[in-house]
């Protein structure tokens, strides 16, 4: 007997299994827009790394005579590298106010980096005595002398002149709107001394004949009798 070949029937509504596509590998496109991002990334962090590494160093923001005291207000700050060489001479932000009303000891152009080379600290006053020398402002470098500044006394008697004292911080000075600028008297010079000194400028007051001369950041000179 002959057979005959079986079919096969589907149901009604049925169709044959979709086959499942294979993974699309990302188009050239998608690639450099994901590199795009990644570098972007990379150097936002840089660039905040390199603020981070920056450091806060005084400027001048005016010209800074040799011999003035320094203050805040004539300093602005800049940001310079922290790796920048030489950094550790500078003055730093953190650094400002232990070096307020210190002297200038050399003239700073406006713009210039302050190091601290050229600051002088202001001596103590602590075991010294405060003297104030009257004198007309002409004999006082022009009324020129500041707070911290150094100064030496000199007497002129008989003709010849021989420092008093040498290297006297000043610890005040009069108001010249309040003291005479032409020898019409109000005018003095406050300077801390020794004992030794107070005498020897008490004496050179008496005789009258005296030039007070600023001396900051000059050579040192040893005191003559």
């Amino acid at each position: 007997m002959a057979t005959t070949p079986s079919t096969i029937t589907r149901e009604a509504g049925t169709s044959t299994p979709a086959v499942r596509p294979g993974r699309k590998r990302p188009s050239l496109s998608h690639i450099l827009i994901a590199l795009a991002v990644v570098l972007a990334f990379g150097l936002n962090f840089l660039a905040l790394q390199s603020r981070d590494a920056a450091v806060l160093v005084a400027v001048a923001d005016t010209d800074l005579t040799e011999g003035s005291v320094l203050t805040s207000d004539a300093l602005r700050l800049v940001e310079v590298p922290a790796d920048l060489q030489g950094l550790e001479g500078l003055l730093t932000e953190s650094e400002l106010a232990g070096v307020e009303g210190w002297i200038v000891g050399r003239s700073i152009p406006a713009g210039d980096l302050i190091d601290e080379a050229s600051l002088i600290a202001p001596a103590s006053h602590v075991g010294l005595r405060l003297m104030s020398i009257p004198i007309a402002a002409e004999h006082a470098a022009g009324a020129s002398i500041t707070i911290g500044d150094r100064v030496d006394v000199i007497s002129v008697i008989d003709g010849e002149a021989r420092f008093v004292a040498t290297a006297l911080e000043v610890a005040n000075v009069a108001d010249t709107d309040q003291g005479s600028l032409s020898g019409g008297g109000g005018y003095f010079v406050v300077v801390a001394v020794d004992s030794a000194q107070a005498l020897a400028l008490a004496s050179a007051i008496d005789d009258g004949s005296m030039e007070v001369v600023r001396s900051t950041g000059a050579e040192p000179l040893g005191e003559e009798s």
